[in-house]
């Protein structure tokens, strides 16, 4: 069982604070594989930016772990509230690599995480970076570095451009993609080190939840760009017939489970939280669909039954070009 997909039952996702949770977690220095985990990440950070900025010595990944876990410590602060008077932005995370022996800071990594597209905010990353150098524990001689996670959608871009406008040290990194290297790519990086014996064993219960996770975000979040075309599973139900619908002149869909259950997406697979039948007696009459609202005289159909004739109706009236 995948604990993640237990987790999201109740609406068919889990949220952003989730899943921010979940990756401060894995960055802190308490997890046995975190600093494997670190090295992958800050290396793709490294590449990013097209520079060493962050300091990773070993011929082996072995040996760049030993020499990560003898020089530095580290630590990752989820929900970070950043404040200078009336001012206040919440970063998803502050993460904090520090020299071991004289325990100053040496980078701070500024994390904001977003899961949805509905969730873009032009100027969110740029407006944490500015607020963070006015805060007590900036120190003007400490590199800090803006990264962005999110889906992988252009419109993000904006986001970035408009962090780099501040801060040349930001970068840019997709849940899943096939583009480039993703945070997925990076966790699945990290399970193949640990099988050919690169890296430390690690728990067969923390490997597994990282399998869990890596198998939840590339379902949930590789496909938030198709749109309707993606199935989203709910409480383990599958999606087995969908049709696209318009109302109040944007795009949904209505979708429809093996377990017969009937729900509505908009165009960004958020799952609707509106009563359904309804909507499905809007449709039938927005659509002029030659549906019935009875299965015999005085006896209504359920939500499931109208759903389905609804569905079927409405592929019928697209496949017929009207």
């Amino acid at each position: 069982m995948n604990i993640f997909k237990a987790l999201s039952q109740g609406d068919g996702s889990i949220n952003e604070t989730n899943v921010t949770s979940f990756f401060s977690f894995i960055c802190n220095e308490s997890n046995e594989f975190s600093a494997s985990f670190l090295i992958l990440f800050l290396e793709e950070i490294n590449k990013k930016l097209d520079k060493d900025l962050i300091e990773i010595q070993g011929n082996s990944y072995r040996q760049k772990v030993e020499c990560f876990k003898s020089r530095y410590t580290f630590s990752a602060q989820p929900e970070y509230r950043l404040q200078f008077g009336r001012e206040i932005q919440d970063l998803d995370i502050l993460f904090t690599i520090s020299d071991k022996k004289g325990e100053a800071d040496l980078y701070y990594l500024l994390i904001e995480n977003k899961i949805k597209k509905s969730s873009y905010i032009k100027d969110q990353c740029k407006l944490q970076y500015d607020l963070f150098k006015k805060i007590e524990d900036f120190q003007e001689e400490t590199p800090v570095i803006s990264v962005l996670i999110s889906p992988d959608d252009e419109k993000f871009q904006g986001m970035i451009n408009s962090v780099k406008t501040e801060n040349d040290l930001s970068v840019w990194f997709k849940w899943e993609t096939d583009k480039e290297n993703s945070i997925v790519e990076i966790f699945k990086s990290l399970i193949q080190l640990e099988n050919s014996g690169e890296i430390s064993p690690i728990d067969n219960n923390a490997k597994y939840i990282l399998k869990s996770f890596i198998d939840y975000i590339s379902n949930e979040l590789s496909a938030t760009n198709r749109k309707g075309s993606y199935n989203k599973s709910i409480a383990g139900a599958e999606v087995v017939d969908q049709c696209e619908f318009k109302r109040n002149g944007k795009i949904y869909f209505l979708k429809r489970y093996d377990n017969k259950m009937i729900r509505i997406f908009d165009s960004e697979n958020n799952l609707q939280n509106e009563p359904v039948k309804p909507i499905l007696r809007e449709i039938i009459q927005n659509y002029s669909l030659a549906v019935s609202l009875e299965r015999s005289p005085g006896k209504p159909k359920n939500t499931q039954i109208l759903g389905r004739d609804v569905i079927i109706e409405m592929k019928n009236d697209h496949n017929n070009g009207s």
